[in-house]
């Protein structure tokens, strides 16, 4: 293929990508006019012209044209809905324009957060439950119900609207975010994610240890009655018989892991698949 004929292409692709994406969206949006009973034949009528134009001719310049047809026709018939008495709104049109910006994600995501930072604020929280504290828990929640806010704005800000799917997975995330606060505790204490940055010293605590190796030391100090053994940059220190080892990750540490467990869920998740497929 000729040098000349690379920017073409591309230009071409760009343009499909643009009729694809405004195609979905207008797909998306008389899903949601129907769910609310507005008439929307005519333009349903455009969006299936506008997809065969995209995907049987291979013809991206008369699918927009279409689109952009079908989306003049569902703002007449929204406008239509979108007043009554004493220039009041309709519940029908608000409930679309509601659902279109996802507002209900939104508040939905706001009222979690409150009430996840209210348990924090308001209760012990430093009760164990199956040997990790309640915060631990509660601190994924408002990771999750962060996520759920700046997701609902990039949606807005690429597409013009949230799609349906995100909808659902937002009303289930702040309930798994908070299984997954638990877990992510847990795997801080056996050692099973890695984290950096300096943190104080807690309180992780191995007892009677006949055989200890840790590598990757810089700068490692162990007192022993009363002596100090200093290694630097080692790379393999081994201590036989310890009868007692305490290190940890700290707790401040902890709260920024659970948050991101919570903010960063899909990306945990997928992490969980690749441990559990090592077990």
């Amino acid at each position: 293929m000729s040098d000349d004929s690379t920017p073409k292409l591309e230009e071409e692709l760009e343009m499909r990508r643009w009729a694809e994406e405004r195609l979905v969206k207008l797909g998306s949006l008389l899903e949601i006019a129907e769910s609310r009973d507005i008439d929307v034949t005519d333009a349903r009528t455009n969006y299936y012209a506008a997809r065969d134009e995209l995907y049987t001719k291979k013809e991206p310049l008369k699918s927009m044209e279409d689109t952009d047809k079908g989306m003049e026709q569902l703002t007449k018939e929204l406008n239509r809905h979108k007043f009554k008495l004493f220039g009041l709104p309709r519940w029908t049109y608000l409930s679309f324009v509601i659902a279109k910006y996802g507002l209900f994600s939104m508040f939905y995501g706001m009222a979690t957060a409150i009430l996840f930072g209210y348990i924090l604020y308001s209760q012990n929280t430093n009760k164990i439950i199956l040997n990790v504290p309640l915060w631990a828990a509660l601190i994924a929640g408002l990771g999750a119900s962060t996520q759920i806010m700046v997701g609902t704005v990039e949606d807005i800000k690429a597409y013009g609207i949230v799609r349906e799917y995100k909808r659902l997975w937002y009303t289930s995330l702040p309930f798994l975010a908070v299984i997954f606060g638990f877990v992510a505790y847990l795997l801080t204490d056996l050692g099973m994610m890695t984290t950096t940055g300096g943190a104080a010293v807690g309180s992780l605590n191995a007892t009677d240890l006949v055989n200890l190796n840790l590598t990757g030391l810089k700068d490692a100090q162990l007192t022993a009655n009363n002596s100090i053994l200093n290694a630097s940059s080692a790379e393999r220190l081994v201590a036989q018989e310890v009868t007692s080892f305490e290190a940890s990750i700290g707790d401040n540490m902890r709260v920024v892991f659970c948050f991101l467990v919570g903010f960063a869920t899909n990306a945990f998740i997928e992490k969980l698949g690749k441990l559990s497929e090592k077990l």
